[in-house]
């Protein structure tokens, strides 16, 4: 078994570095990258940037390294206008001390080059969206606005070859699920093997009295599609809270109206509450896979989702949510409708979201690095 240190059992010990694309939001990929952390608590973790007060508060009791000029980013941002010299600065990070580098990565740190003797696994979120999915930006999302678009056009082919390249030198790569597995075979053809991301199921709680709000929680940003969870209440007249921050937060105030309430960041508890009580969670986006669903059902809640993407994986019809077919607000207004005509067990919606406890997630990933990595050595 691993121990709970940054080496790993046998008879030659292993150091391990972690390594993550940037630390300047609370999403998904951000908390996967803390659990992993958690795992090998004495490894360091190398970060392009890191915000302190943006991203989630236990960071602060990890060993972080940043890259050169990170003390230059106040914002997410402006941590995007710099991204070519993160790019840089990665591949230049001296690992040479490492046995094993293990990377976290959505459009960053599968960029590194570790040295011949270890090895390199990748816990591959997504295949980078803007290069692979680049119609879900809107010119708010993107650093320069407008002007970001020829540019991107411009450079993409050159970016998707570098792309592939590099993702085929990783020694193994893991991702979050068969969803994302599919994209990694259709991209790079490479076999990604997949573990689910963690989610502390315990921390939730379930109400047995919810209130008469629709709750819609994560990035505002634009393939999160939150306009449409906004444009569905509106248009019900029903009571719809939005919590997070993002880079369209602006527009869609803007969007929104007396049934929208705009929360802004908040903090692991409040966000706790606002599941337990809210009457569905409001999924709208195409999601590699999205940890929100399976949070709001630890709190038994259902879920209302897209068809599409990791939440088909996640979100069992009929039993802990349902799906609305096309992405737009009146798909969402008609599953709205269907959903307030059902009734659903709390319990078994909390039963389902337990099969991606952070137990599942421990065991299973080092199951993996044991098979992989001892065996590796043993051979």
């Amino acid at each position: 078994m691993l121990t709970s240190t940054h080496h790993l059992s046998g008879t030659k010990s292993s150091t391990v570095a972690i390594i993550h694309d940037a630390l300047v939001v609370p999403a998904g990929s951000e908390r996967v990258a803390l659990y992993i952390s958690d795992l090998f608590p004495d490894a360091p973790i190398y970060t392009s940037a890191y915000l302190p007060e943006n991203t989630f508060s236990a960071f602060k009791s990890k060993k972080i390294h940043t890259l050169p000029f990170s003390k230059l980013v106040k914002t997410e941002k402006l941590f995007k206008i710099l991204y070519p010299l993160w790019l840089i600065e990665i591949s230049r990070l001296d690992l040479s001390k490492f046995d094993v580098v293990i990377s976290s990565a959505n459009y960053l740190a599968k960029f590194i080059r570790p040295p011949l003797q270890s090895r390199h696994i990748c816990y591959l979120h997504n295949p980078i969206r803007f290069l692979w999915k680049p119609h879900v930006y809107t010119k708010d999302s993107l650093p320069f606005g407008s002007i970001s678009l020829p540019g991107l056009n411009f450079v993409i082919p050159q970016l998707k070859r570098f792309d592939i390249e590099k993702t085929q030198m990783i020694d193994h790569l893991l991702t979050n699920s068969r969803n994302t597995a599919s994209q990694i075979e259709q991209i790079y053809h490479r076999q990604a093997d997949v573990i689910y991301p963690p989610v502390e199921v315990g921390f939730y709680e379930i109400t047995s009295t919810p209130s008469d709000y629709y709750l819609y929680a994560g990035r505002l940003i634009s393939h999160k599609r939150v306009d449409i969870a906004i444009k569905a209440c509106k248009n019900l007249g029903r009571r719809l809270i939005v919590a997070g921050d993002g880079l369209e937060r602006k527009n869609l105030l803007d969007l929104g109206g007396e049934e929208v309430l705009f929360t802004g960041r908040v903090s692991d508890q409040q966000l706790k509450n606002l599941y337990s009580n809210c009457k569905a969670l409001l999924f709208p986006s195409d999601e590699d896979f999205g940890l929100v669903p399976v949070e709001a059902q630890a709190s038994g809640r259902p879920v209302i989702a897209y068809r599409s993407g990791g939440a088909l994986e996640t979100v069992i019809e009929g039993e802990t949510g349902l799906f609305f077919n096309e992405q737009n607000e009146g798909s969402l207004m008609d599953a709205i409708q269907q959903f307030e005509t059902m009734s659903f067990n709390p319990l078994r919606i909390r039963k389902n979201a337990l099969n991606f406890d952070t137990s599942v997630f421990r065991e299973k990933f080092q199951h993996y690095m044991n098979t992989y990595i001892q065996g590796e050595r043993e051979n």
